[in-house]
């Protein structure tokens, strides 16, 4: 699975789009996990662009989380990672990956208008 890191950058230092604010708190939490752990392989694997790239997803979550719930993330996260077994961090690629995916193409197909508009 290759991430976009430009893409991925772009997207999640913007703000989150309404689709994203759709998430619950815990599936933002379980994102957040499911980025640390994706981080971990990456550095396993030493892929320094899959792991910045996942380092701005995990941000975002983090950001989706605290920005819903108006609490740090420290405890709920750490408490989260120690009940998700490698499996379940493995199940929900689809789903994390899927919707930091979608964003970064919504913002790269925004980026691309914008480009136009400008010319």
């Amino acid at each position: 699975m290759m991430i976009r890191p430009i893409a991925l950058a772009a997207a999640l230092l913007l703000p989150a789009p309404a689709a994203a604010q759709q998430a619950t708190p815990q599936e933002n939490l379980d994102c957040a996990v499911w980025a640390d752990f994706m981080i971990g392989e990456a550095l396993d694997e030493q892929d320094d662009a899959a792991s910045t790239s996942l380092t701005f997803a995990l941000v975002w979550f983090i950001g989706q989380y605290e920005g819903q719930t108006g609490e740090v993330i420290d405890t709920a996260m750490a408490a989260r990672a120690t009940e998700l077994d490698v499996a379940a961090k493995e199940r929900l690629t689809v789903t994390c990956f899927s919707r930091v995916e979608s964003f970064a193409d919504r913002l790269s197909n925004l980026g691309e208008q914008l480009s136009k508009s400008a010319e």
